[in-house]
């Protein structure tokens, strides 16, 4: 439970991008399949579990090996479900290896409309430093539009692809939190422009707003 936890927090939040979340399941996954080794053995090996580690110290006579291959047992369920789940993510990971680490993967393995552009992007000294200095968003959000046309919309592509469980989170908290007894009057074309607006990164231009509404005093 605790490592799923953990996992479960390492996926939400805002700005995640989709290279992020690929790295946590996967790595979720290599770790079940070291619990599955450690607990299959004859003396099994609870370093990562410590509420076993907590019952072999008070009861040092007991033989908790039956109860540990049944336990990995289960995480081997888990781990195949966890596979079947996510399997789509297999099916995109070298677009994911060419997102995130442009600089890094072999041209000869990517889509011929952007082996040019990535070859050019490659040899580029600026560009190779604002990768390591930027967001991955940022990053391609600088990239010239008319040199890296292909990459760019390679980016937003995967950029896209972004996990929900934090927006629809903070959705349902801003919908609880106007939606009382005391705003009866409230519409449902308020609540859904309340909603949009809470939600999103975007910040108005107030002074153009204004402006348009000749109520705008400099």
């Amino acid at each position: 439970t605790k490592h799923l936890n953990v996992l479960n927090t390492s996926l939400q939040g805002p700005d995640g991008v989709i290279s992020q979340l690929f790295s946590h399941i996967k790595a979720f996954g290599t770790k079940l399949k070291l619990f599955e080794r450690h607990l299959s053995q004859t003396q099994p090996n609870t370093a990562h579990f410590s509420a076993l580690q907590e019952i072999m110290a008070r009861f040092p006579e007991s033989n908790i090996s039956v109860q540990t291959k049944r336990y990995a047992s289960d995480i081997k369920s888990l781990a195949e479900e966890f596979t079947r789940r996510f399997r789509d993510f297999a099916a995109i990971e070298k677009d994911i290896a060419l997102f995130s680490s442009p600089f890094s993967v072999d041209t000869d393995n990517v889509p011929a409309h952007l082996q040019l552009e990535l070859i050019e992007l490659q040899c580029d000294a600026e560009s190779r430093s604002r990768h390591q200095q930027l967001s991955l968003a940022n990053f391609y959000r600088q990239l010239d539009k008319g040199r890296f046309r292909e990459i760019r919309e390679f980016a937003k592509k995967m950029l896209s692809l972004f996990g929900s469980t934090y927006l629809c989170e903070k959705t349902f908290s801003v919908m609880n939190l106007n939606k009382s007894r005391v705003r009866t009057r409230l519409t449902d074309s308020h609540l859904r422009d309340i909603l949009r607006i809470n939600t999103s990164a975007f910040e108005p231009d107030l002074a153009f707003v204004l402006q348009s509404r000749s109520q705008y005093h400099p």
